[in-house]
C-alpha cells in the first residue's frame, strides 16, 4: 500500500499491530465446531489404531488419514479461507499450542502403548480432549 506521504512510527506501529490481530483472528476464528470435534476425533482414533498390533488396525487408520483430509477440505470451503498446506494464518506459537500437547500424548502413548495395549484407548481418548478441547476454547476466546 502506497500512501504518497511519509506515516509516522505510531501509525505504522498501529498498522502492524491491526494486520496481526486480523491474522489471529483468520487463524482461529471461523471453523465450525465440528472441525476441533472431527479432527480431534479423527487424531484419536488414527493414533489409536496405529499401535495396535493387528494389520486390520494400520489399514484402518489410513482410513481415518483420509477422513483427516475430508474434513480439513470441508472446513477450509465452510470458512471460506484458502490455505495451503504448508502455511496458514496461525503463527507457529498458536500450532504448538495446539498440536504439541496432542502430539506429546501420541508418543509417550504408542511408547506406553508396547507395555500395555489399552494405553494406547487412553492416549486416544487424551489427544481427542486435548486437540478439539483447545481448538473450541481458542477459537472462542480470540
Amino acid at each position: 500500500m502506497e500512501t504518497g506521504k511519509s506515516i509516522s512510527v505510531d501509525e505504522a506501529s498501529a498498522a502492524l499491530a491491526a494486520v496481526r490481530h486480523s491474522r489471529a483472528l483468520v487463524a482461529w476464528r471461523g471453523y465450525p465446531t465440528w472441525y476441533w470435534l472431527g479432527t480431534g476425533a479423527c487424531l484419536g482414533a488414527m493414533a489409536t489404531a496405529m499401535v495396535l498390533p493387528g494389520w486390520w488396525d494400520l489399514a484402518a487408520a489410513a482410513v481415518i488419514a483420509v477422513a483427516l483430509i475430508v474434513v480439513t477440505r470441508a472446513a477450509a470451503r465452510a470458512r471460506g479461507v484458502c490455505e495451503g498446506w504448508y502455511r496458514g494464518a496461525m503463527p507457529l506459537r498458536d500450532q504448538l499450542l495446539l498440536a504439541g500437547p496432542a502430539a506429546f500424548v501420541m508418543v509417550v502413548g504408542a511408547v506406553a502403548a508396547r507395555f500395555a495395549p489399552w494405553s494406547a484407548i487412553v492416549a486416544g481418548v487424551l489427544i481427542f480432549v486435548l486437540y478439539a478441547g483447545t481448538g473450541l476454547v481458542m477459537s472462542a476466546r480470540r
